[in-house]
């Protein structure tokens, strides 16, 4: 807080805003629209998530995101939109407070802060209902998010979509109450490792479920839509009130019923 602008300089560079989700985040939505997503946890604060069109309801964003920003000030707190940021971090402006003056500051979560308290609230409850857990993209090695897949049931199959295999039993971990993932014991029952990139196992899933082409299908739309906008993912991350830009197809009621309710006799997916 007292020498800001070298985090703000950075900011230019660390910015979101000129990708497009790929086929991964299309096939968490792809979940979400079949009423199959009970959650996504992510430690990504690019929010290409909410650019796909994920409800933020069926979102937690474990390491914050750049989407709205706070004052830092207690007293204050003031929320800004990322449009508001955005102006201000590529004028070179240290973002002030309209309010109070404070210091503005992206929701995203510096080392040794603490995690969004929406982490903590929803993790408990989610968990438990867990059928099947997807893990992508990730070494499993930042904590706490790295012990949640030790949190669902010891009945729930888990399946991790990685370059490499990652999350296996680490003795301390153990030690701690989390068992890691196995793969290859003679014990192992319940753990798949899908070896490659995040887009090629997420389409080779859908081919299984015999999803593939819808799959396909629900990426181009969505890419034609962003660079009709003239390529500019952001205007398709909604704003803090309105939420996803999704929003009609959720209206539908694919997505919004209670876990329970939405599933029937279908698996859920985290």
């Amino acid at each position: 807080q007292k020498h800001p602008e070298p985090f703000f300089a950075l900011a230019r560079e660390l910015y979101p805003g000129q990708f497009k989700p790929t086929v991964c985040h299309y096939f968490m939505r792809l979940l979400q629209d079949k009423g199959l997503l009970l959650r996504c946890y992510t430690q990504n604060m690019h929010a290409l998530e909410r650019v796909a069109g994920l409800d933020p309801e069926l979102l937690v964003e474990a390491h914050g995101t750049f989407f709205t920003s706070h004052c830092l000030r207690p007293s204050c707190r003031q929320c800004y939109s990322l449009a508001w940021m955005r102006e201000r971090i590529f004028s070179s402006l240290v973002p002030k407070c309209e309010k109070c003056q404070g210091l503005v500051k992206p929701d995203i979560v510096f080392f040794g802060e603490n995690l969004p308290s929406r982490f903590f609230a929803l993790l408990e409850s989610d968990f438990e209902k867990v059928d099947l857990l997807l893990i992508m993209g990730t070494s499993l090695q930042v904590q706490p998010f790295a012990s949640l897949i030790s949190r669902v049931p010891t009945n729930t199959p888990r399946l991790l979509i990685n370059k490499e295999k990652t999350g296996q039993s680490d003795p301390l971990m153990t030690l701690m109450g989390f068992g890691g993932m196995d793969f290859d014991s003679d014990k192992a029952y319940r753990d798949v490792a899908w070896l490659g990139d995040c887009d090629s196992g997420c389409l080779a899933l859908a081919e299984l479920l015999g999803w593939k082409e819808e799959l396909e299908e629900l990426v181009r739309r969505e890419h034609a839509a962003i660079d009709a906008d003239g390529g500019d993912p952001q205007k398709h991350w909604g704003n803090e009130n309105e939420g996803s830009p999704s929003k009609s197809l959720r209206d539908k009621g694919k997505a919004q019923k209670d876990p329970e309710e939405r599933l029937g006799d279908k698996e859920k997916a985290q």
